[in-house]
């Protein structure tokens, strides 16, 4: 029997949910102590949430550890160690021996602490869950539960970990949880507390006995002392351990756990339904609302289920005592018991949604269609089926998937369309509440703030006219010396426009000067060149004269002859090369004759007598012929020469003069040059110091407008001032008119709700049918009509369940059913009943509640109860949810 155990602990249950352990025994694990237990037991937290015990083992150690043994909680019909087939064992803890120490560390924590050590603390800081903390040093504290700051213990120390230890209370001086009251300490104790005698009605309550039950109620002036409810209960004490979420004039049955002479504990073993729900105030709103949303209305007597006699209120007095209550001969639901019901359903609704299951929700009656729907769809892990339940739609499921593939991309695309809508609207509302929230702070804003100046014109009636007259003189004199300002800021302006059209002007004639100067430059120099090469040829010129003068003095003929011909003789070589005076190079015979055409004064006249004169002289027996040919001609008694060269000898004195003339010019240019560059010179300092002038001047300009800014900037801030001061007297002036928003949150949230419904939903467009057209678009009319007509029932049917042709058939069977109207239902309910599935069933007064694993006892036929029931599991459901998702995210951050 035990192996077959084990087996159990290893795998899952028929109902599909998951058990705490995988291991096996035998299975050897590397883990850390990181927990001490008593007689050097060390303790290991698995992820599984199983404590494995290690023996023989220091805090912090790495051990390798092997599973030796698993032991489990018997269930509660069973007293000895054989478990039952019905229901499966649960594993406690687990027992491991060490194989191997990988790692041994002694973190020891402080050498006071050991387990089973007897301490004496005094409680320094309040813990969690009603526990006080005693800081042993600065990373060490000890937990001692059920105590309060100042209370001085005596404790033992039960479990180490590296940064804490748990204690025990033994003993107690200034404690209230230790309970060893003397005989002489009971009056102050009473007198402490200040308690009053509290005598509970139907009950014989003189003598307190240890391990009876008895019903009482809270009082309302009972003291709240840790985790006990304290109070006087027929001159004894008597605290009752706060439980099962147990309130100030709540009814509980409560059991005697320790008695003693002037004081008794006890703990609650049930919560009784309340008697009277009028005097708390939660349960009178919650019936209320019951009633309003017409839970309580049954079906008709005759109709009637023999099981639903205990959920059917029943009368209490009279003749027909103990039998139900008719109105309109129908049953009246007990709503007390549906409250407790409801609180059971919820509350394990929400631990199935932190689980992670999923939700089917089944309700084919026309007041329960839309709810469900609307209900599925919020949840955001739940199904629905709310047009009809066809035979099989959960033991048949392969046959289903044929027919949701059908529809499968419809309804894809619909809901994409439906996200858009959705989203839009979403916005929508989020704005509207925005604007009306900031109308709701801005008009207590505003009644606050009147309520301030009041209190002010209370204290000083003149505040107002004071504070105006204080700022229009400062506004007066703002102006003045912006005035001035802008005065000294025109003047130093117009002489900065004076100083830059001087600077202009002086700019320009720099200019002009240095253009003249360039150009006379330009001119010496070229006078310059003109000199150099008038030089060369008056030499050329000179050593010309000189050889003429030499041939008439030696009695020598010279003879001129044209170019052309001097070139002939040249090369024939007929005559000798002394008599032949030689041309210069070309560039000089263009100097030459440039010279020569310069212009023709008195010197060409010269020139032309002179050689007239020459052509008239009788001619030599030598012709140019014979000088060609060299016949009877001596060419040692004759020179030859160029006419040109001939004719250049004349032009000497003209060359002379010109020279002079150049000379003189270059002396006046020079002079002109220096004088340029002297007034070039005062030009430049000018504008230099105009420049720094101009630049002084920006400063001072620069300076104005900074000091202009900062009255700008405090001119603003003053009519800034003027303006408000003028506001606060509007604000008073309407301050009686002025109403702050009186409405609730809920009611703005519900007249959002209105305004969207009315106004902003009808213009929103649901184009569902353009899908189906786009579909069947290439088709004939006749085959898109029958097409169309198949898709939308395939969609009204199974529209809801679409997303569950993702599951397995053991997922299925894991989901949790929400069943409204068992009788319409009765297929449904016989599938989940078959395939294991929990439901939670809405019944009537018709129904049988033994069918459902967890019943609601309301109408069913009523839109308001249902939209009532579905919106409080709706709300538990998204709660777990959103808890589920934090932790799973607190559980990465920590693995990462």
């Amino acid at each position: 029997m035990q192996t077959n155990n084990k087996q159990r602990f290893t795998n899952e249950n028929n109902n599909g949910r998951k058990q705490s352990s995988k291991i096996k025994i035998g299975e050897i694990f590397s883990l850390k102590i990181n927990a001490l237990g008593p007689k050097k037991i060390g303790l290991v937290e698995l992820n599984n949430g199983l404590t494995l015990l290690v023996p023989n083992t220091n805090l912090g150690d790495i051990v390798k550890v092997k599973l030796e043994k698993v032991f489990f909680i018997p269930s509660k019909n069973q007293k000895t160690k054989v478990l039952s087939q019905s229901k499966i064992a649960k594993p406690k803890y687990a027992l491991g021996s060490v194989v191997q120490v990988l790692k041994k560390t002694n973190m020891s924590t402080t050498t006071e602490v050991e387990i089973g050590k007897i301490l004496d603390l005094t409680i320094k800081r309040k813990g969690p869950k009603n526990s006080g903390l005693v800081p042993i040093s600065d990373n060490f504290t000890i937990i001692v539960p059920n105590t309060k700051v100042g209370d001085t213990v005596q404790v033992e120390i039960t479990k180490i970990k590296p940064t804490y230890a748990f204690a025990k209370v033994i003993s107690a001086k200034n404690s209230l949880n230790s309970f060893g009251i003397s005989n002489n300490e009971k009056s102050k104790l009473v007198n402490f507390f200040g308690f009053t005698d509290y005598k509970q009605k139907n009950e014989n309550l003189s003598k307190l006995t240890k391990n009876k039950t008895y019903n009482i109620l809270i009082p309302s002036n009972a003291k709240s002392v840790a985790n006990f409810f304290v109070f006087k209960l027929n001159g004894n004490l008597l605290f009752v351990k706060k439980s099962l979420g147990i309130q100030f004039g709540d009814s509980a049955k409560i059991l005697i756990i320790r008695t003693h002479k002037k004081f008794a504990i006890a703990k609650i073993l049930k919560l009784n339904p309340i008697s009277h729900f009028k005097k708390d105030l939660i349960v009178k709103n919650e019936i209320k609302k019951m009633i309003e949303s017409g839970i309580h209305y049954g079906e008709r007597a005759i109709r009637c289920n023999a099981n639903m006699r205990s959920y059917i209120w029943l009368r209490k007095k009279g003749r027909n005592k103990n039998r139900p209550f008719l109105k309109r001969g129908r049953h009246v639901i007990n709503l007390l018991k549906t409250r407790l019901c409801l609180k059971k359903a919820f509350i394990q609704l929400a631990k199935y949604a932190y689980l992670g299951q999923t939700f089917l929700f089944v309700g084919t009656k026309k007041p329960a269609a839309s709810l469900i729907a609307r209900t599925a769809v919020l949840s955001q892990t739940a199904f629905f089926v709310n047009s009809r339940w066809l035979g099989g739609m959960l033991t048949n499921w392969k046959t289903i998937l044929k027919s949701i593939s059908q529809i499968r991309p419809i309804l894809k695309e619909k809901q994409k369309v439906i996200h858009n809508l959705l989203e839009k609207r979403q916005k929508i509302k989020e704005r509207l509440f925005n604007k009306v929230n900031m109308l709701r702070k801005k008009s207590r804003k505003l009644t606050i703030k009147g309520k301030k100046f009041i209190q002010q014109l209370q204290k000083n009636p003149n505040y107002f006219i004071q504070k105006s007259q204080q700022l229009m003189k400062l506004k007066r004199l703002f102006l003045i010396q912006s005035k001035n300002l802008m005065e000294n800021y025109s003047n130093i302006f117009i002489k900065q426009e004076n100083i830059l059209n001087v600077t202009k002007l002086l700019k320009e004639k720099e200019n002009q000067l240095m253009q003249q100067k360039i150009y006379l430059k330009n001119m010496m120099q070229n006078d310059k060149n003109t000199l150099i090469s008038f030089k060369k040829l008056f030499l050329i010129g000179q050593e010309l004269m000189k050889l003429k003068q030499q041939t008439n003095e030696s009695g020598n003929v010279l003879w001129a002859v044209s170019y052309e011909k001097f070139n002939q003789i040249l090369n024939e070589n007929s005559i000798k090369t002394n008599s032949i005076v030689p041309s210069p190079s070309p560039e000089i015979l263009y100097k030459i004759l440039s010279t020569m055409k310069m212009k023709l004064d008195p010197l060409e006249m010269s020139y032309n007598k002179i050689s007239n004169k020459q052509m008239n002289k009788p001619k030599s027996p030598i012709s140019d012929s014979t000088i060609l040919h060299g016949a009877d001609a001596s060419p040692t008694n004759n020179l030859i020469i160029s006419k040109l060269l001939d004719k250049f000898t004349l032009y000497l004195p003209f060359i002379k003069n010109y020279m002079n003339l150049l000379i003189q010019r270059l002396q006046n240019c020079n002079f002109v040059y220096e004088k340029f560059n002297q007034d070039l010179q005062q030009i430049r300092e000018k504008i230099n110091a105009f420049s720094k002038l101009t630049n002084n001047i920006q400063k001072v300009t620069n300076n104005i407008q900074s000091q202009f800014l900062q009255q700008i900037f405090l001119f603003n801030k003053l009519n800034q001032k003027l303006r408000l001061l003028s506001s606060e007297q509007r604000l008073l002036k309407f301050l009686p008119k002025l109403r702050f928003l009186p409405t609730t949150k809920n009611k703005m949230y519900e007249r959002v709700e209105l305004l969207m419904k009315k106004f902003v939903d009808p213009r929103m467009n649901y184009p569902m049918d353009q899908i189906y057209d786009q579909k069947l678009r290439l088709t004939s009319k006749k085959i898109a009509a029958t097409r169309k007509q198949k898709w939308q029932r395939l969609e009204k049917y199974f529209g809801g369940v679409t997303q569950m042709s993702k599951m397995s058939k053991a997922q299925i069977s894991n989901n949790v059913a929400i069943i409204v109207g068992q009788q319409e239902e009765m297929n449904a309910v016989r599938e989940c009943k078959k395939l294991g599935i929990k439901m939670f069933t809405i019944i009537d007064t018709n129904c049988n509640p033994k069918l459902s694993d967890h019943v609601i006892p309301a109408n069913d036929d009523s839109r308001t109860s249902i939209q009532y029931i579905l919106g409080k599991m709706l709300t538990y459901i998204r709660f777990a949810q959103k808890l589920r998702r934090k932790v799973a995210l607190k559980k990465s951050l920590l693995f990462l």
